[in-house]
């Protein structure tokens, strides 16, 4: 496995829109309940307390959503993806059956393990400027409903001693349960909100709609 997974939420022709927001989202410990040695069939998913709500708020603020995660068990062998293919679509599904507005546009997953040295893993920003990339910049977005394609790795270069990047977008935001997120999001120059994993994304839901919340200090 050499790239990134990708998976769209929806059937959509619709053109790429460069001036909405992205909301990139961390899955497990902030819209589902993470589980030791991973969350492996779509039996474990189990959605965190009010996720859907906090979902369909942000895209009534015209955000877009695009989760980003690690799943390094794929690379070990554990599942294929095929698995994380239906673990995504159980996901998607419970959340639109408590709120027909809060379904994920996009899922985008770095299928290695740290040693891999992929370059797409979180901390790095890859995941986020695919994201960028293919919702804002891919001109019509592809209809690929939950199969996946491969994306290549870029291998940018991060100054992690430098100044934070200016964002593509001012509210463009990065919510998480762990620094490696934190990380991501600060490469990629968005707006940065740390939860617990208990909370998940709730437990930041007035930050996250508040446009002038400018994010959690971080540190790199």
């Amino acid at each position: 496995m050499s790239g990134m997974i990708a998976h769209w939420g929806f059937h959509s022709s619709a053109d790429a829109d460069a001036a909405r927001p992205i909301a990139f989202l961390d899955r497990d410990g902030v819209l589902n309940v993470g589980r030791q040695g991973y969350v492996n069939r779509p039996s474990e998913v189990e959605l965190l307390p009010g996720v859907a709500d906090v979902i369909a708020q942000l895209k009534e603020l015209d955000f877009l959503i695009c989760v980003v995660t690690n799943q390094s068990a794929i690379s070990r062998g554990l599942w294929d993806t095929g698995q994380l293919e239906v673990i995504h679509q159980e996901l998607q599904q419970q959340l639109l059956s408590r709120n027909e507005h809060a379904g994920i546009d996009l899922f985008l997953t770095c299928p290695h393990r740290y040693e891999d040295a992929c370059g797409c893993r979180k901390p790095s920003p890859e995941m986020l400027y695919l994201g960028h990339q293919l919702l804002r910049m891919s001109g019509q977005k592809e209809q690929m409903y939950f199969s996946s394609k491969t994306h290549p790795i870029s291998n940018r270069t991060v100054n992690w001693w430098g100044e934070k990047p200016e964002p593509f977008h001012p509210l463009d935001l990065m919510v998480g349960d762990r620094r490696s997120d934190m990380g991501a999001g600060w490469a990629y120059g968005a707006r940065l909100f740390r939860v617990s994993a208990h909370e998940g994304i709730q437990a930041a839901s007035s930050r996250l709609l508040n446009e002038n919340d400018i994010g959690d200090a971080f540190q790199p």
